[in-house]
């Protein structure tokens, strides 16, 4: 039987080798790598297929239709992959997907399905729905095979290579994230201030408000992060992050096991907290920031509250279409930005790869150069400088 390996390379990333019977070699065994687990295990469920280690057990007459709802089924029951199940909002973004996925005509039942068919598919959802949505749906499919070769129905999944790019060809320079210039935030911390003094009733709704401002910028916490932050978590100048509150405000663990992670806290922030702590009411739950019934700030109630009244106060709106083709007035930025500000500061102090991705609690360090490595583009002079320094000390 084939068996999976994982590797480290000399770079820091990581593979996942797969090696299996083959008999043309001397030693008797082949070896193949792959970036991700779950293609090895693909590869080394078709070997052992192959070597008759597994029997398959294929349903030739499960519809695509059929296997998506299996796949949804799954989703919500157990968790995919062993993982836990899936949250109510990712849940209700994945039956969105489910239903792009069934309104194809799917000609073929499952088992017989091959990679032209997933092109295909990914021709009909180009022509058909928007390219944002195309790209999720199509991913979405492709983690529904995956499962399905878990399941025995699948030899191997056909989608596998198969994707959506945000762009053309010049999509890495094209893919920036929006990031606040330190002038705009140093303009939002002073609104930030300005809106805790109109009168009492902003003091008091205020007096939560700025701390939950302050956490992203400082820190790097997801806004799920910081709504479902509890107080056990909180100690003098450090943050454990080990649970969020999604768009709905139910509390479940962070997003990967990476995403645990403790970060320092400046003693000014750390002060914040203090001072809010004192105000904050009594909860069931422990939140740092629950509503007065003692649960998480539900996530359009903190834009319609504190958000959007924010970037008004520090005129940062900029003009958007509205849904009846009016011109609005939105806040330029996301709270999320304030989490890539936090990012963008730590590539700036020279903060190597590896300490970022532990902040940000990336899973994989690719996610971290995928966000932010055009930011690291920028300091061409600075590693032009670095090389004449070295070429100077030894030459």
């Amino acid at each position: 039987m084939a068996d999976i390996r994982k590797r480290t390379n000399a770079d820091g990333s990581v593979g996942y080798q797969v090696r299996f019977i083959d008999k043309s070699k001397k030693s008797g065994f082949g070896y193949k790598t792959f970036l991700r687990a779950k293609q090895a295990q693909q590869f080394k469920t078709i070997k052992d297929l192959e070597e008759g280690s597994l029997s398959p057990s294929l349903s030739s007459d499960l519809s695509v239709p059929d296997a998506i709802d299996s796949w949804l089924d799954i989703c919500e029951r157990v968790g995919r992959d062993g993982r836990e199940p899936v949250e109510p909002t990712t849940l209700y973004e994945y039956t969105r997907r489910a239903g792009v996925m069934r309104r194809y005509n799917w000609q073929k039942p499952l088992a017989q399905l091959q990679p032209t068919d997933v092109v295909q598919f990914r021709t009909w959802l180009l022509e058909n729905v928007s390219r944002d949505l195309a790209r999720r749906t199509l991913s979405s499919f492709g983690s529904a095979l995956t499962e399905m070769v878990m399941q025995g129905h699948l030899l191997s999944n056909p989608a596998i290579g198969i994707s959506v790019r945000t762009s053309g060809r010049y999509e890495d320079d094209q893919s920036e994230i929006d990031i606040p210039s330190d002038e705009e935030v140093r303009t939002l911390l002073s609104a930030v201030q300005a809106m805790g003094r109109k009168n009492d009733f902003m003091e008091k709704a205020w007096a939560r408000y700025r701390p939950m401002i302050y956490l992203p910028i400082f820190t790097g916490l997801r806004m799920s992060e910081v709504r479902g932050l509890p107080w056990s978590s909180v100690a003098h100048g450090l943050i454990k992050v080990t649970q969020r509150a999604d768009a709905y405000g139910e509390i479940g663990v962070v997003k990967s096991k990476a995403a645990r992670r403790s970060i320092e806290v400046a003693g000014g922030i750390t002060d914040e907290l203090i001072e809010w702590k004192e105000r904050c009411p009594a909860n069931e739950l422990d939140l740092v920031f629950p509503t007065t019934a003692g649960r998480p700030i539900n996530l359009h109630n903190f834009r319609d509250g504190a958000w959007n009244p924010l970037f008004k106060e520090a005129g940062l709106l900029v003009p958007e279409d509205g849904k009846a083709g009016e011109t609005v007035m939105r806040p330029k930025y996301t709270p999320h930005c304030l989490r890539h500000y936090y990012a963008s500061k730590l590539i700036e102090k020279g903060k190597d790869l590896k300490f970022i991705q532990s902040r940000m609690g990336h899973s994989r360090i690719e996610t971290t150069l995928n966000i932010y490595g055009h930011l690291m583009k920028n300091r061409d002079e600075e590693h032009k400088l670095t090389a004449q320094e070295l070429a100077d000390e030894l030459l």
